[in-house]
């Protein structure tokens, strides 16, 4: 008994001993603890001595051999930083994701009540790395299989709509003019949001939840910050085009604050891109915006949102009867507020808005100024239940629009020796709207959701009923199966010097099959829709299949297919649609090497979208000209890119970096947009998208 009680005691005295001693050689794993990815590049430092540290390999491991009672500090870009003490010796370190810098931006729903209804989603640190997105939350939409944009701007098609039937909401009103550098038919080149600031983005590719209004098409909603930091968090931004400042600080125990603002000048990327940007001879913006977030209690919450910008753009245009420039001057402001109040079993919200711009284009005898302003609001209550969800609410959406100026009366007679003609005309939409949608859980696998949503005429609108059916059923965690049906309106104003608005409205139905795995996730998506506005039909059916798959810790890659079958038609007469396309084929490949290093490609194959050509010109001897005549529709030739990019993790103290170079069009395809003819029509040359494009810089939160 005494030999027994002998070794137990020094069993248990040399454990004792062994825990008191600190650890030599401490081994750790980081991960996500959301989705238990490992995090590459994290910062592993000695608390109060942040130059003494290492960083996490490709699969989120380190080994560091600590000094007795370090603390050791584990932080992530974009993540809540942690605490070990020397004592562990084997430790797995999850990281919450932090607000305000590069945490993930989901592309599917957000609470709503009809969030079972979406799929897909990116990160904000792609978004900043995806050469394709130029770290824009909007173009980033554009590497999704449901973009279906025949351009390279940041005004986006889903599944073969126009961009006039998607619908933009930020903190859940509506954007009209949500790009920059915009041309007089409203195309832009980047959109106006400032991607830190962003928490959340949703993208409805079809059937947009009634909640939602304004919209017949896809639905992209995104959200600001709604969490108070207990640190600042400040960020730089500078890249060959943008030089940017963004800060997030707490100002008491319930509210804090929010400053950023962005610079984009031309010079240095016009200077190392000459051919691929020759064509533009100028451009510059400057925006400042402020976000305050105020908790009035545990169940109210205010968010109040400012954001102004002033831009201009040079571009060098050539036509038939004019070379010279096309000058475009805007100024723009957005005040959002909104208001949330939790109750026992339900919430209610009210968002409201204001906005102004005031913008001139100018080029030969095209002489336009256009002045826009947009009132919102909205009330909604939504109460939660075990079996049923219901939220309702009313909203009234006003927009005026003031256009004067003057501009050739031929289109093919632009020139100061050419008549011209001007008009001034006033026009404005009021649209108040009730809606009501209910959320079923039939089943514990079977959702159903079935939405009103009706406009009271006024302004001398039509009346209309908007509708919608949806089902989510899933056999098991692994599968998804949503079919939906719905009937949307919406009221557009018009661009130019058109003179009235006009209404939108759309069927559209959709059968999306998903499975998620470990490594892999597929998707496959089939659905139809018929639009009406004006004179014009527009019916598109589609496919669409995607793949992601993770092959190891290193390497993963995406692929999609979509193909769409459209016509188009105006006062009966069929007409051939420019989204009548065959194939888009998109994907992206991202390979992560040397532990914090990571190269992407991103390419787009697809086929070339139709144009009215000139078939033949006459001579009009009176205004000396050459008058076209249009023949037959024909495809421009396939357009196909691969675009690359190359970042970097770095540490730096607490704190972490991005370093990031992108090449636009790396193989340099000269992809067709139009052609540009001579005088007579007798020779024409390509008009051509973006050639090759460096592009690179960093960012970096301290």
């Amino acid at each position: 008994m005494r030999k027994l009680l002998t070794i137990v005691t020094l069993t248990m005295v040399s454990y004792l001993l062994r825990a008191q001693q600190p650890c030599v050689l401490l081994k750790g794993t980081v991960i996500d603890r959301a989705t238990g990815s490992p995090l590459p590049g994290a910062n592993v430092t000695v608390k109060n001595m942040p130059g003494l540290g290492t960083s996490t390999n490709v699969s989120g491991q380190f080994e560091w051999r600590p000094s007795p009672g370090d603390t050791i500090v584990i932080s992530f870009i974009g993540y809540v930083s942690q605490q070990v003490t020397s004592s562990d010796c084997a430790v797995t370190i999850r990281l919450e994701e932090s607000p305000g810098d590069l945490s993930e931006v989901v592309i599917k729903s957000e609470r709503l009540i009809a969030e079972e209804f979406t799929v897909k989603k990116i990160r904000k640190l792609d978004i900043y790395t995806n050469p394709s997105a130029k770290a824009d939350p909007i173009l980033a939409v554009n590497s999704t299989p449901s973009a279906t944009t025949l351009d390279e701007s940041a005004n986006i098609s889903l599944r073969g709509s126009t961009p006039a039937e998607t619908g933009i909401f930020l903190n859940n009103v509506p954007i009209n003019d949500a790009v920059r550098y915009s041309q007089l038919n409203g195309i832009g080149t980047f959109s106006i949001f400032n991607t830190a600031l962003v928490s959340q983005v949703l993208v409805y590719p079809g059937n947009p939840p009634l909640e939602f209004g304004s919209t017949t098409s896809g639905l992209i909603a995104l959200q600001t910050d709604e969490v108070i930091p207990e640190k600042p968090v400040r960020t730089l931004s500078l890249t060959l085009a943008s030089m940017g400042l963004y800060y997030q600080g707490k100002l008491n125990r319930r509210s804090s604050i929010t400053v950023f603002t962005n610079y984009q000048p031309s010079v240095l990327i016009r200077a190392l891109n000459p051919e691929s940007l020759q064509r533009v001879k100028n451009f510059n913006s400057i925006d400042i915006g402020v976000h305050y977030l105020l908790r009035l209690n545990d169940n109210t919450l205010v968010k109040v949102f400012t954001y102004g910008i002033r831009e201009s753009y040079q571009y060098a245009v050539t036509q038939p009867t004019f070379s010279g420039d096309f000058h475009q001057h805007k100024y723009r402001n957005y005040t959002i507020a909104n208001l949330r109040h939790r109750l026992p079993k339900g919430e209610i919200t009210v968002n409201t808005a204001l906005s102004f711009s005031q913008a001139s284009y100018t080029m030969s005898t095209l002489d336009a100024d256009i002045a826009n302003r947009d009132f919102f609001a909205s009330f909604n209550y939504q109460r939660f239940g075990k079996v049923m969800d219901v939220k309702a609410g009313l909203s009234y959406d006003t927009r005026q629009s003031h256009y004067k100026g003057q501009y050739p009366v031929y289109p093919y007679a632009m020139g100061e020796q050419y008549p011209v003609d001007s008009s001034e005309s006033d026009v404005a939409t009021k649209t108040p709207e009730g809606y009501i949608y209910m959320k079923w859980f039939a089943t514990p696998r079977i959702t159903i959701g079935t939405g009103l949503r009706n406009n009271l005429p006024l302004s001398g609108h039509n009346a209309f009923t908007s509708g919608q059916v949806n089902v989510n059923y899933k056999p098991n965690k692994s599968w998804s199966i949503i079919v939906a049906a719905g009937r949307y309106n919406k009221y557009q104003l018009p661009q130019g010097e058109s003179n009235d608005p006009f209404h939108i409205m759309a069927d559209q139905y959709s059968l999306d099959v998903s499975r998620t795995g470990k490594r892999t996730e597929y998707t496959l998506a089939l659905f139809h829709k018929k639009s009406n506005y004006l004179i014009t039909t527009s019916e598109v059916s589609g496919v669409e299949l995607f793949l992601n798959h993770r092959f190891n810790a290193h390497f993963r890659g995406q692929l999609s297919f979509t193909g769409l079958d459209a016509n188009l038609s105006q006062s009966g007469v069929p007409m051939s649609s420019p989204y009548d396309i065959g194939y888009f084929v998109r994907g992206n490949l991202e390979y992560k090497f040397a532990d914090t290093w990571t190269v992407t490609t991103v390419f787009l194959f697809r086929q070339g979208s139709y144009y009215v050509p000139v078939a033949s010109a006459t001579y009009d001897p009176a205004m000396d000209v050459f008058v076209p005549a249009y023949g037959p529709p024909l495809r421009l030739p396939a357009y196909n890119i691969v675009d690359l990019s190359l970042s970097k993790v770095l540490p730096i103290g607490e704190s972490s970096a991005v370093v990031f170079a992108g090449i636009g069009n790396i193989l340099n395809f000269r992809n067709v947009r139009g052609y540009s003819y001579n005088k007579d029509y007798s020779a024409t040359t390509d008009d051509l998208f973006s050639l090759r494009t460096v592009y690179v810089g960093f960012i970096i939160n301290f």
